[in-house]
């Protein structure tokens, strides 16, 4: 049996392909190739924007550092609720626990874990609701609480797990420093002591005795009312005493060392008014990468800048433009100089860029509501090392939560 001869068409199987034409078909083949990958990757952009503009959400979050400038907005993660009228927030240096200070109902100082789950409360011993009105607050780098209670006056120190550690009652003055003079010998362990402002007095009771009180400071030079502690871990606090509305500086050396002796060096800068160099319930302040200050300066709706040297330099964000500031209240500087501002009035955080010659407006997030990621009366920020930021939102009675 012979098998019948098939002719075959050279246009099917060429048989003599040159070099050239070899090594463009490859060519052709590999561009190919990477119009298919490119349409792939267009349509998976394409997905995943369509995806974020029905329900933003931010990638997951890890605590490393931030890298590179700041230059869109972060995106809302969550909130913490259970909160009466929350005016102050912090975070831990390694960022597992959150601080938030009540105004209203018991006036509490409540800690939460990372994931915004209640750990406890605590407050200024021999304090109720009715008498302490704590305020801004702030974390050190050990770990220490810093809560400015605006009711009487004094800068209350707890530890990292709430526990009253000591007080500043003036400006140079501590409850333990003012307690032992008045006992003449060191104060025993579990000696409790505060500042009561209604009556004036340092009530103060040592162990298996009755409780004391003896006149306290007249407090004439100290009203405090924003805390901050810069990278270098100086105190910064803001001082609303009557016409003398102002900063004032504490060295990590003096905040750090013996309370028990407290005899700081204290910087000072600012006066009460409207014009430059001057202040109106200034709420907080901040230092940027060059030492450089930047102040709420609350009722004159600016933010004012002063020198290394304590210098008055100038004022922004004053006005009616895009970039200007209604009310501002807590402020917080990030990596690579981002200058975040609450606006409580104009229900919004505002960024700027500060580290040029001129600060230069970013971009708003928020707006007015009380759904997620809307504000009402939004009055201190807070951001850790990893870009997670909270805002104590406190019309809405929460911390929010957003994230870069």
């Amino acid at each position: 049996m012979t098998t019948p001869d098939i002719e075959l068409e050279s246009k099917d199987f060429p048989q003599n392909i040159s070099p050239e034409d070899k090594q463009d078909e490859r060519k052709r083949r590999k561009l190919l190739l990477l119009l298919i990958l490119l349409l792939s990757l267009l349509c998976c952009v394409g997905y995943f924007f369509v995806r974020y503009l029905l329900k933003p959400e931010p990638l997951p979050e890890m605590l490393v550092p931030l890298t590179g400038a700041i230059s869109y907005p972060p995106a809302y993660v969550s909130s913490i609720i259970g909160l009466d009228g929350p005016v102050g927030v912090a975070v831990s240096p390694d960022g597992q626990r959150i601080y938030a200070v009540e105004s209203t109902g018991e006036r509490l100082i409540k800690m939460f874990d990372r994931n915004g789950n209640f750990i406890k409360s605590f407050a200024p011993p021999g304090t109720s609701n009715s008498n302490r009105k704590p305020a801004y607050i702030a974390v050190d780098a050990a770990g220490r609480v810093f809560v400015n209670d605006t009711y009487n006056n004094v800068v209350a120190i707890f530890d990292a797990d709430g526990n009253f550690l000591d007080g500043m009652i003036d400006k140079d003055l501590t409850l333990s420093e003012f307690v032992t003079a008045q006992v003449g010998s060191a104060l025993p362990q579990g000696t409790l002591y505060y500042f009561n402002n209604i009556t004036k007095t340092v009530d103060y009771k040592l162990p298996d005795q009755e409780a004391k009180s003896v006149p306290g400071p007249q407090q004439t030079e100290w009203s405090p009312l924003g805390l901050r502690f810069d990278p270098d871990g100086n105190l910064l606090v803001t001082n609303i005493i009557s016409g003398k509305h102002g900063v004032l500086i504490y060295s990590a050396a003096d905040i750090n060392g013996s309370l028990l002796g407290f005899n700081p060096q204290i910087k000072e800068f600012g006066v009460e008014g409207k014009e430059n160099g001057q202040l109106s319930f200034p709420n907080s302040v901040v230092v940027d990468s060059l030492g450089n200050f930047y102040v709420s300066d609350g009722n004159n709706g600016r933010v004012s800048v002063w020198t290394i040297d304590m210098q008055y330099k100038t004022f922004f964000a004053f006005g009616s433009n895009e970039d200007s500031l209604n009310l501002p209240r807590g402020i917080w500087m990030s990596d690579k100089d981002r200058l975040h501002v609450a606006d409580s009035v104009g229900q919004y955080i505002r960024v700027y860029d500060v580290s040029g010659s001129e600060p230069k407006f970013l971009f708003n997030f928020g707006e007015f509501g009380t759904l997620e990621g809307e504000f009402n009366f939004p009055i201190d920020i807070c951001i850790d090392a990893g870009g997670r930021l909270y805002i104590a939102d406190r019309d809405n009675n929460r911390i929010q939560i957003w994230s870069y």
